[in-house]
């Protein structure tokens, strides 16, 4: 597979679904013009992520500004950009289910050829319980760049998540994130400026998760989050381009804009296979030892 280039972008989030729409349009014509391929946008990247501080009022608005997935008319418009501009498209929403009062963490894939598919979050984090209902599925989508698998923020806390994806064939691993720093009002008032709190145990975890889960399974992993002060968190950015030894190609830091990176999906992952001995993610797995994990047998932990 020949070079292709790639970008994710990092910034301060909104509500307002037509300064979110003008931002998606404006960070696709910046990636597409730096000759990316893809470009990938944090979790619910459309809408916002909900404030943690939810009321009946809010949450009855994050239900009302739902659409259906792929025929909303925001998704019809995103589509219809990236047709435009020949650029993939990884971005978030919350979207409509069939059942009413039922919505889903959902990334969008859209391509030069319109939709691709859809992920639905399947790590709800308790907290985002009373908002989403959870997905059920890892699926892959076959698409000119590679073999795309998705995952969502608290997705990347799971190794089962990445694995999944890496043994359905998966080549790149996406990962829209609202992955917070610290509380607003609590540490932020004591460490001040976010340059000082890039080292907090959140963003170490974060940027962890991306590295180990690239390196375990010799995939390529992009990641996207938000940066600053939005729905009364904190965010640290860092949006990332790893490959598949776990080093880090690119990344925003913690400023708002696009990390891009020129990649070659498949000598990267055959560039690791051979560094670390050859095919050992499939080859020396032993599923039939998994008991616990496979729910044989009870757990030593409750959750």
């Amino acid at each position: 597979m020949a070079e292709i280039v790639v970008a994710t972008c990092t910034y301060r989030g909104t509500h307002d679904l037509g300064e979110s729409l003008e931002r998606h349009h404006r960070l696709i014509d910046e990636a597409a013009d730096a000759g990316a391929s893809l470009v990938v946008f944090p979790e619910i990247s459309l809408h916002g992520y909900p404030s943690i501080e939810m009321t009946e009022k809010r949450l009855r608005a994050t239900f009302e500004a739902s659409e259906p997935v792929p025929d909303g008319p925001s998704v019809l418009e995103l589509a219809a950009h990236a047709v435009d501009r020949a650029v993939h498209v990884v971005y978030g929403l919350n979207e409509t289910g069939r059942e009413p009062g039922v919505i889903y963490n959902t990334a969008v894939l859209t391509g030069p050829d319109g939709h691709i598919g859809a992920y639905r979050k399947v790590h709800v984090h308790p907290v985002e319980s009373i908002t989403w209902r959870h997905g059920k599925d890892f699926p892959v989508f076959d698409t000119a760049l590679g073999r795309i698998g998705i995952m969502i923020c608290y997705d990347k806390w799971w190794p089962e998540s990445a694995r999944e994806l890496t043994l359905r064939g998966a080549d790149i691993l996406i990962c829209p994130s609202a992955w917070p720093s610290l509380i607003e009002g609590d540490d932020v008032a004591e460490h001040g400026s976010l340059g000082s709190i890039e080292g907090s145990i959140t963003n170490r975890g974060y940027c962890l998760y991306d590295e180990v889960r690239a390196l375990e399974n010799a995939r390529w992993v992009i990641s996207s989050n938000y940066v600053g002060q939005f729905a009364g968190l904190e965010f640290g950015g860092m949006s990332r381009i790893v490959d598949p030894l776990g080093q880090v190609l690119a990344t925003t830091g913690s400023t708002e804009g696009l990390a891009v990176a020129t990649i070659d999906v498949r000598e990267g992952i055959q560039q690791a296979a051979a560094a670390l001995m050859g095919a050992r993610i499939v080859r020396d797995r032993h599923p039939d030892a998994y008991r616990a994990l496979r729910g044989e047998i009870p757990t030593a932990i409750d959750g």
